[in-house]
């Protein structure tokens, strides 16, 4: 009789690579969950309060929020060009798998549909939250338009960038 040669989460192939199978849990997203998580409540308030913004410009005004006194609770590393944090990217993921929160994809910024912004209404923010934004809705929005901005320019730069092709042709806008 010949040996099986496959293992438990193994399977062999004929070229004699293994290939490993990962089971990785995934909690659902309900929008009654999501309601019900204060911290994803807040962030869309954040979201719906300041307008559309970029990812990378999120995660640093959530931190500066965090600074000025709202307990959300996330923690942010330094990473490359700017903060991130895990915890705020699936909360953010959440929000925009019910359907709360979308990207446009033109521009390339986060905002709040109609749907969250009845969830709003209906069930509103955590308070602390509300107080910090509302105490500091014109400086928070003045440092949206310059974290936007520097993100923007960052975009751009990359897309302008020289071809190897054509090194002294930029493609892009003019």
């Amino acid at each position: 009789m010949p040996k099986k040669e496959e293992q438990k989460g193994q399977a062999k192939q004929e070229t004699g690579k293994t290939k490993e199978l990962k089971i990785v849990t995934v909690h659902v997203v309900t929008r009654d969950k999501v309601v019900k998580n204060p911290r994803q409540m807040a962030l869309l308030y954040i979201i719906d309060s300041l307008g559309p913004m970029h990812e990378r410009t999120l995660h640093d005004i959530v931190k500066h929020i965090q600074d000025l006194g709202a307990d959300l609770g996330y923690e942010f590393k330094s990473l490359g060009v700017g903060l991130h944090s895990m915890d705020l990217k699936s909360d953010l993921i959440a929000l925009t798998y019910v359907g709360f929160a979308e990207v446009d994809p033109v521009r390339r910024k986060v905002r709040s549909t109609g749907e969250g912004k009845e969830a709003l209404e209906k069930y509103g923010a955590p308070p602390g939250v509300v107080r910090v934004v509302e105490e500091n809705r014109d400086n928070l929005r003045n440092l949206v338009a310059l974290f936007d901005s520097q993100v923007d320019m960052q975009l751009r730069r990359k897309s302008e960038r020289p071809t190897r092709r054509f090194p002294g042709i930029r493609l892009g806008r003019l």
